[in-house]
């Protein structure tokens, strides 16, 4: 299951790079994303620290895009964003159960294949080509 820190990371991530000639505070870009501004400043704060975005201090300060859009992917920021990625969360059984038992296991293997398998398909995808995508709508 993708979490909403994705679509927030790449919310954001997309504005700063429609916006490459201004920095962005968190206040604006949690007004515009409508999220409280700790939760988006924890998402830029992933962004910062993987390189792909930077802030100024200060007056006429924000955040700003500092990576090339052409080569991140959605992969990127999926695996940036995600603290679990694809994992089941089976509740506890009775162990004498033969079905909870192993299905933890199984589904776990399971998708973990469907989650390589979507990353594989989001590395089709860099930023420019998304940003590119929703312009000509």
């Amino acid at each position: 299951m993708i979490n909403s820190d994705f679509a927030l990371g790449l919310h954001s991530i997309l504005l700063l790079a429609a916006e490459k000639d201004s920095c962005l505070t968190s206040s604006v870009l949690s007004s515009l994303l409508k999220v409280h501004p700790v939760r988006i400043r924890k998402v830029l704060s992933k962004m910062k620290n993987a390189g792909y975005i930077e802030s100024k201090e200060g007056a006429g300060g924000g955040f700003f895009i500092s990576c090339n859009i052409e080569r991140v992917t959605l992969k990127d920021v999926y695996v940036l964003t995600q603290d679990d990625l694809m994992k089941a969360k089976c509740h506890s059984c009775c162990s004498s159960c033969k079905i909870g038992v192993n299905i933890e296991k199984v589904l776990d293997s399971i998708l973990s294949n469907a989650d390589e398998k979507f990353q594989d398909y989001l590395e089709e995808y860099t930023l420019k080509k998304v940003l590119d995508q929703m312009q000509q709508m």
